[in-house]
């Protein structure tokens, strides 16, 4: 958490949004069954332009976190461009972009791209696995696809040494299909040494809906685990903030799902929001047409007007006023953050992280200097 946002624990009024995800584009080249987007992928669509969204990122205040999601983001290839102009007139500071992770040469050339024009910025790619080699290709519906994600994973890893901001890691979208192969999946994962690994649970309305049939106590079990190794700094790209918020989300979506209601307050509408490709802004990507705030070419590109606009007080005071809750992991991580008891809590537990952290390293350089010289 940046010191110029701290006030927003307090005060969400008045404020533009600090949490942006935004769906760069409806295009995607597979067909996986769980995903919660399938109806709208690859429909005809009036995706915002790189004018438009430069022209919308110009309105808004500075936030800290982007979030992209798809369809394949790295299917457009003005990715780097769209997160410049973020970088630029919003300074953010982490991007977060899910990816299949099956076009090597678009994300060689926007990762690197991006790395270069924006060097504060801390990226991180998450590249999706959903199980072993041929589990995965089923649930994916394509026979290389867990291949071709394992070698541009190893690829862009790569291209860490020379970008210092640059991550990488894997998310896992927890379900029915791959529930009794969960722990073996995270062991593959683990072996391929990324700096993070994220397990999320099945949400929304899935393409094949047998998917969302799972059994809890098996998310929790792996979940303990990923826990586990974020409390004993396991992970390369340990960053005490984001492990302890990681570790507590994993408690916040267990606890919400198996009581199936409200756990804490939602900030939709007041610090977070979703924007799709084609203009369409909703509080969140759980909501549904109902609940859409508007679009913003009717605002001329002008977010800060169609922030302000009676619509989204009025949806923000709904969403509150109705205990509205949900599961998604973005969303929550969005409500602790800007929860003073949550946050409070979060801080706490990176404390002690970040002391376990120096300790470890210690250690280490303690067990090297100690290392006999080779004659």
């Amino acid at each position: 958490m940046i010191a110029q946002y701290l006030p927003k624990l307090v005060k969400k009024g008045g404020s533009m949004p600090l949490y942006v995800t935004f769906f760069v584009t409806n295009r995607c080249n597979l067909k996986c069954e769980h995903c919660f987007y399938s109806a709208e992928l690859n429909k005809p669509t009036q995706e915002l332009t790189l004018e438009e969204i430069e022209k919308m990122a110009k309105s808004m205040d500075q936030f800290p976190v982007m979030l992209y999601s798809g369809g394949e983001p790295f299917l457009r290839k003005d990715l780097a461009e769209i997160t410049h102009a973020f970088y630029k007139y919003n300074k953010i500071n982490y991007l977060s972009i899910p990816t299949n992770g099956t076009f090597l040469k678009n994300t060689e050339e926007i990762v690197t791209k991006m790395c270069e024009l924006c060097p504060k910025l801390t990226i991180v790619i998450d590249f999706s696995i959903d199980g072993l080699q041929e589990e995965h290709n089923r649930i994916r519906g394509s026979p290389q696809s867990y291949q071709n994600a394992i070698r541009t994973f190893h690829v862009i890893k790569g291209y860490k040494q020379k970008y210092k901001n640059l991550r990488v890691g894997f998310v896992t979208t927890f379900t029915a299909t791959n529930q009794d192969t969960i722990n073996e999946v995270y062991d593959n994962l683990k072996a391929q040494n990324p700096d993070n690994i994220s397990i999320n649970l099945i949400r929304g309305v899935p393409k094949n809906p047998l998917v969302k049939n799972i059994d809890i106590s098996k998310y929790k079990a792996v979940t303990k685990r990923v826990q586990e190794d974020l409390m004993q700094v396991n992970l390369p790209g340990f960053d005490p903030f984001l492990a302890s918020m990681a570790s507590y989300r994993y408690d916040m979506v267990t606890k919400t799902y198996e009581e199936n209601k409200f756990q804490t307050t939602c900030y939709s509408s007041q610090i977070s929001c979703v924007i799709y490709p084609n203009g369409d802004v909703f509080p969140c990507e759980i909501l549904d047409e109902t609940k859409k705030i508007g679009n913003i070419r009717d605002f001329q590109m002008n977010f800060r007007e169609l922030w302000n606009s009676p619509r989204n007080k009025e949806l923000a005071q709904w969403i509150v006023g109705t205990k509205c809750f949900c599961t998604h992991e973005c969303n929550i991580a969005a409500n602790m953050a800007f929860n003073p008891k949550h946050f409070t809590k979060i801080a706490m537990r990176a404390a002690v992280l970040s002391t376990k952290k120096v300790f470890n390293a210690a250690e280490e350089q303690q067990e090297t200097i100690s290392l006999p010289v080779q004659s």
